[in-house]
Order: structure tokens, then sequence, then C-alpha cells
């Protein structure tokens, strides 16, 4: 799983540990100093559970939680130490071979451990890609390239049966929910909603579980078969131009940008589909992700675009590509004269492909 630090809640189906307070020791080694900050995420948010200082590696945290709660060790720069199952027990850190080890805490501490086990082996294989890399590319050595990547994706492939078996094995405890949330706004409907199906309802019911829930509806809102949000922007000559206000047997969003090379790329072959598909029902409506206006209007006239063509000069945080879980571009989304989505992600041919089997060629 990626991030451990996305939607943080509170586990409050965790009972309540016999223990009165937590104590956290640390013992990193070395000449580490400086300010650490212990953070919890409640339901209202994260709640600061105290401060101290780490000298020569070594820190102390002492205080008190009400049931189960994630709790992170931070740097004063929020650089991330430890992530816990934070309760009133006691834990010790350590820095082990392959990184950061956490000592003690309670059952839920133990089952975050094994999901933190698989991710530290994918960070140190990674990072050893990454350096072999490199030398291949200084060498041009194809070949060596392409054995680095079948590795990593060995490793990879070997990553996800384990963690699938961690979460067969623990799909009714809150904490295979937590992680799976943790990581889910960088999945597809398609990924998440087989892990939501396989938990247990006790994880469900959760609040980690209610999380997947209402991330799974937002997903599926952009999906094939649903009707697409409507969206409106600006266009060159200062007019607005609405998704439903277009009028068409076939609609193509297109998310681009002048800075996107691949998109710029694709772009002679769009001006193709355009002039072959309009009269016979298609029209395609353009969504730049630029921030400068000149760069926009620049792009829109070199590459010949004569379609509807919006920006809200937002780049990613635009609502529109946000609404749309847009995470790269080119995205496009196929869409019928209803509005509902057709394909989505298809480019070149087989967009092509697409477009000639609806419109009849």
């Amino acid at each position: 799983m990626k991030s451990l630090f996305l939607f943080l809640l509170l586990l409050t189906s965790f009972s309540i540990s016999a223990q009165e307070e937590f104590k956290i020791t640390g013992n990193l080694g070395g000449t580490l100093g400086g300010k650490l900050i212990l953070v919890g995420a409640g339901q209202q948010g994260n709640v600061s559970l105290g401060e101290t200082m780490m000298e020569n590696g070594t820190f102390q945290f002492v205080g008190k939680v009400d049931g189960i709660m994630p709790a992170y060790i931070l740097t004063e720069r929020q650089q991330p130490i430890a992530t816990l199952m934070l309760e009133n027990v006691e834990y010790v850190i350590v820095a082990g071979e392959s990184g950061i080890e956490i000592r003690g805490g309670g059952a839920a501490q133990a089952i975050l451990s094994q999901y933190d086990a698989i991710n530290q082996i994918i960070l140190r294989e990674r990072m050893k890609m990454e350096q072999e890399m490199k030398a291949a590319y200084a060498s041009q050595n194809q070949m060596k390239l392409q054995v680095l990547q079948q590795q990593f994706s060995k490793v990879m492939e070997e990553a996800e049966k384990q963690q699938m078996a961690l979460f067969t094995a623990h799909k009714d405890s809150p904490v295979t929910a937590f992680v799976i949330a943790s990581g889910m706004g960088q999945l597809e409907y398609v990924t998440l909603k087989p892990l939501y199906d396989g938990l247990g309802e006790t994880a469900k019911n959760s609040p980690y579980g209610q999380a997947i829930a209402r991330q799974l509806e937002v997903f599926k809102q952009v999906e094939v078969g649903s009707v697409a949000p409507d969206f409106q922007g600006a266009t060159p000559e200062g007019g607005t131009v609405s998704l439903y206000g277009v009028t068409s047997e076939l609609k193509l969003v297109d998310f681009w940008a002048s800075w996107c090379g691949p998109c710029r790329a694709e772009m002679p072959s769009m001006v193709k589909l355009y002039k072959k598909y309009h009269e016979k029902g298609l029209e395609i409506i353009g969504v730049s992700l630029d921030e400068k206006k000149e760069d926009w209007l620049k792009a829109s006239q070199n590459d010949k675009i004569t379609w509807q063509n919006i920006s809200d000069l937002q780049g990613w945080r635009s609502p529109i590509a946000t609404r749309y879980l847009v995470r790269a571009i080119p995205q496009t989304f196929l869409l019928d004269g209803d509005n509902r989505i057709i394909a989505k992600g298809l480019r070149g041919k087989d967009l092509e492909k697409k477009i000639a089997e609806i419109l009849g060629e």
C-alpha cells in the first residue's frame, strides 16, 4: 500500500487497554537529534499527543489515549519516523537492518507491522533498482534496464500475493480497512471494490470501512456505465461551455495540457478524428490542465484545436480534473448523447476503433 497518511480516523471499534498510559521509547542510534512530534488521528482530525527532543537517536513519549488510534511520530519538518496503532501499552522503536522496527504494542500493532514489513521490502528493492537503473542509463545498457524492470515486477507480484494473504487472514480487522483506506486514493474502482468486498463486517463497519465505501461512491461516478458529472469552463474567447450544454450523439472529453508531451503528440490524430467524425455526431470537449493562459492558447493554436476547448487555469487543482479523478494525462472519457460513460482511457487506434464502431463505420 502507498502512503499511510490518508483517511486518518479513530479506530473506535477496538477495546480500551487496561494500562493507564502509553510509553514510547525510541533508540535509533547515531547522532540523530531534534524535536519530534506525536500526532494522533482522531475523528475530528489530527490531534497533538505530545512533543519531545531526540538526542543521539533516543527519545520518549508518555501519554494516554482512549481506545486505539493511528499515531505518527514526525520530525519538526513533518518527515515521518514511525506509524503506530497507539493504545495504552509500551512500544520500543529501534533502527533495524531493514528500517525502523516497532516492538511491543498490542494486537493491532502486530497486524500493522506485518503490512509494514511488506512495504519495507518494496521500498528497499525500489531503492536498489533505482540505483542500478541510473548506472544502466549512464552506460546505455538497454538489456540491463529490461532485466531490472522484470526483476522489480516479480518483487511487486510477490509482495501483492503476501499482502492479499494478510487481507484474507485479517479481513475482520479494522487495521486491514485502515491499510486499504490509506492507499485508496491511488487506486481505481475496479481495484478497490474487490478489496472492500473481501472485508469482514467488523472491518466494513469501522470508520475506515465506511471511508472506503464513501470513496467507492466517488469512484463510481466516473466509471463506465455511469452518467458523467456535469462541468463547465472558460473558452479561450472568454465564453463558457458546459458538458451538458453540448449536444451530440457522441462526446469525447479529453484532459490535456500544453506541457504534456504525450498529449501534444496525439493532437494530430485528434484533429483527424474530429475532421472525420464531427459531421457524423462526434463532439470533443478539451479540458486543459494549464495554469498559464498564454501557454494554453499557444498550444491550442499550434495544434489546430477547433473543437470545444476550456480551462480553469488551475492545473492539477482543477475541480474538473478532481471530480473526474484524473491522475495522469492524456486521459479520455467517451460519452453517449445522454452523457453516460461508454469508455475511458482510450487513445490512438483504440480510440478511433471505438468511435468508428459507435458511429457505424
